[in-house]
């Protein structure tokens, strides 16, 4: 698990400006100090069991602060999957919105799907837009989730170029020393892997 903090009003930040990129249209939240988390093993709400069971769900990043919390799905050269053993309508985009917001608990929950690109995840990146519209989604799980998952906020994408550049930033502006030698393992590992790493 990783602290990371949040900068002074009115200047960057790793989070803030991966946040920008995700979700343009809403404001970054006002707590200044989150953790870091991944590969957390997750368990589905209750109400889903009442129809089958279904194992917990393995969250590539968890992101949480004491009032909000932040799932990220990351796809890297392949697509989400479209069902479960169980239930084959229920792709892992919905999964991970029904699992985050009652993992969220009274907090805010955020969502979204790292992918390298629309060509390499045509069928996550169509649901995302269809989803975009938190009614769809509300809809789709109403039958186990009574709560109509209010406290879901926003959806939203994010491609390995913008993670490698917020890094990036992070490599050299980061307040803490661990802080930047996270994000320089990390940007270590996105270039050999063949990632261009840009500027924000």
């Amino acid at each position: 698990m990783e602290r990371v903090s949040f900068p002074p009003p009115g200047r960057s930040g790793r989070v803030p400006l991966l946040w920008n990129q995700a979700f343009p249209s809403c404001v970054a939240p006002s707590d200044r100090v989150a953790t870091v988390r991944l590969w957390e093993s997750v368990a589905p709400p209750l109400g889903l069991l009442v129809d089958g069971d279904e194992g917990a769900s393995e969250i590539d990043v968890i992101i949480e602060s004491a009032s909000w919390v932040w799932f990220i799905e990351a796809k890297y050269r392949s697509d989400i999957s479209t069902g479960t053993t169980t239930r084959p309508d229920r792709d892992q985009i919905v999964r991970n919105l029904d699992v985050g917001s009652n993992y969220a608990g009274v907090r805010r929950f955020f969502f979204s799907l790292l992918v390298s690109s629309e060509q390499r995840s045509p069928i996550g990146m169509q649901r995302l837009r269809e989803y975009q519209d938190l009614e769809v989604v509300r809809t789709k799980l109403e039958r186990h989730r009574p709560d109509r998952l209010m406290n879901l906020e926003a959806i939203g994408s994010l491609t390995w170029v913008q993670l490698g550049a917020t890094l990036a930033h992070a490599e050299v502006n980061a307040p803490h020393e661990d802080e930047r030698l996270y994000a320089n393992r990390a940007v270590a590992w996105l270039r050999d892997r063949g990632h261009t790493i840009g500027a924000v």
